[in-house]
């Protein structure tokens, strides 16, 4: 195994943080399926172990040329951002390739991360050369991709795989509208799942995706509980947090289902809550 150093970076929490969904943990290590690589990734304090890929490769996917010592210090002028950057302390945002976020985001569409993860799977061991997941030209018609259970998201994916496939997706650049404009070209991509693919594929932190658990959290701690429209609260994101909106959203985002998480265990009783 390779090792780098990688202080400020939580490999788990970054994983965990529902930016990216091939991925699985076995043995005490992280199994990371990158493109047409395995990389298997362990972290010991400020120190990444790691093999199936270069260095210069696993530092650009986790972004650890990001001086997150600088952008913990900006956001923590908001209070609000305080507990959560403390608590979540390590999490970046990761650098996908632009098809297979757009893919695995189509899917997300009245979903939750492990549906989202499970859809993943099963595209690239039906469609794509192990462990690659399928190219654009590789994608199954809709009725192949809803045998896979996809629903209504399978002829989004289908036509979404058709327009992908004349490199449209490596040429985004730009102003960050006309970035969102041009995802959503794409059938099945709105304004949520635009700013994500912004995001985390093209590296535009200053995107604010506005999901559940972001539209409620913004209200309650931002708007005193008014209910604001998703396009207010992206607008007032991008005042607050300017071109580090993308890292406040996910550190939100993370805090929002944590708190949900506890709140839900806490109503459980000691033997409900023990694993079987």
């Amino acid at each position: 195994m390779q090792t780098i150093s990688c202080p400020e970076f939580s490999l788990r929490t970054t994983l965990e943080s529902g930016q990216f969904f091939r991925w699985r943990e076995r043995d005490g290590a992280f199994e990371i399926l990158l493109r047409d690589r395995v990389i298997t990734a362990r972290q010991d304090g400020d120190e990444l172990r790691f093999e199936g890929a270069d260095a210069p490769t696993v530092r650009r996917f986790f972004a650890l040329d990001h001086d997150l010592s600088a952008i913990r210090a900006e956001l923590a002028r908001d209070p609000v951002l305080r507990g959560p950057l403390e608590r979540f302390r390590g999490l970046r945002i990761l650098r996908q390739d632009p098809w297979e976020c757009v893919a695995a985001f189509i899917t997300s569409a009245a979903s939750n991360i492990p549906r989202i993860s499970r859809n993943v799977r099963d595209m690239a061991a039906r469609f794509g050369t192990p462990p690659a997941f399928p190219r654009p030209h590789e994608m199954g018609t809709e009725p192949q991709l809803r045998a896979l259970r996809l629903g209504f998201r399978a002829r989004y994916l289908a036509e979404a795989a058709r327009l992908a496939r004349d490199g449209r997706l490596d040429r985004l650049d730009g102003p960050l509208d006309s970035v969102r404009d041009a995802l959503m070209e794409l059938p099945g991509i709105g304004g949520k799942v635009a700013d994500c693919v912004a995001l985390f594929a093209y590296g535009r932190l200053e995107a604010f995706p506005v999901d559940t658990w972001v539209r409620k959290t913004m209200r309650k701690l931002y708007f005193g509980g008014r209910r604001v429209t998703d396009r207010r609260i992206r607008s007032f994101a991008a005042r607050r947090f300017g071109p580090l909106a993308g890292y406040a959203q996910q550190y939100l985002f993370v805090a929002a289902r944590s708190s949900r998480a506890e709140s839900r265990d806490s109503t459980r009783s000691p033997a409900a809550a023990r694993p079987a």
